[in-house]
């Protein structure tokens, strides 16, 4: 869930519980809609990345907010895809990406292994000239080596879907800050007038 969300008024931190109740709302269609994502561009396979999506609500200086990051380490490459060694096939949006394969700043084997488990996991093999099925690791090798050339598509699970929401969150967090912005002054002004009666 994250930290407890607060406003200041003067110098005294006030509770601010409707605009954590709203962020963690956000949070959680956030979780919902990046999840229908991956399951209409095919990208559940282990469940790793699908169910390791959490909202989780944070505050700094600045803002209130609502963060989902997956916790698998290669959530950004599916989201925002790779580009490729010798082309970028599946246009704009993976040309912008900020990763490419045979840029070496990978873990060396990472994506064979990785295609590997993959093909063993759904018993996937190709057929060779003469009609017979090669090995997992001859179609590993194949699958990874396409992949190495055109890259990844990006999915954008995550960008796109946070972007999506931006104006149903301007709306609902304008509510229920009012909210909390309302009884904090309240509580403060509660507390002044104790002082001065007190004196």
């Amino acid at each position: 869930m994250g930290k407890r969300i607060t406003i200041k008024v003067g110098k005294t931190d006030y509770p601010a519980p409707a605009t954590q109740k709203a962020l963690l709302k956000l949070g959680k269609q956030w979780r919902k809609n990046a999840r229908i994502s991956l399951r209409k561009q095919g990208k559940v396979n282990t469940g790793r990345l699908y169910n390791s999506m959490k909202p989780k609500v944070g505050q700094n200086q600045h803002s209130m907010y609502v963060t989902l990051t997956p916790k698998v380490p290669y959530w950004r490459f599916v989201d925002l895809g790779v580009r490729g060694k010798t082309s970028d096939k599946f246009g704009t949006q993976q040309r912008k990406s900020p990763f490419r394969f045979g840029s070496g700043k990978g873990k060396k084997g990472g994506l064979t292994n990785a295609i590997r488990g993959w093909v063993q996991r759904k018993r996937f093999q190709f057929k060779n000239e003469a009609g017979k099925f090669m090995s997992y690791e001859q179609t590993a090798f194949a699958v990874t080596r396409s992949i190495w050339n055109r890259g990844l598509k990006p999915t954008l699970f995550i960008s796109r879907t946070g972007a999506r929401l931006e104006k149903k969150a301007r709306l609902l967090l304008a509510d229920s800050y009012t909210e909390d912005l309302t009884a904090a002054i309240a509580q403060s002004l509660k507390g002044n007038n104790r002082k001065v009666t007190e004196k």
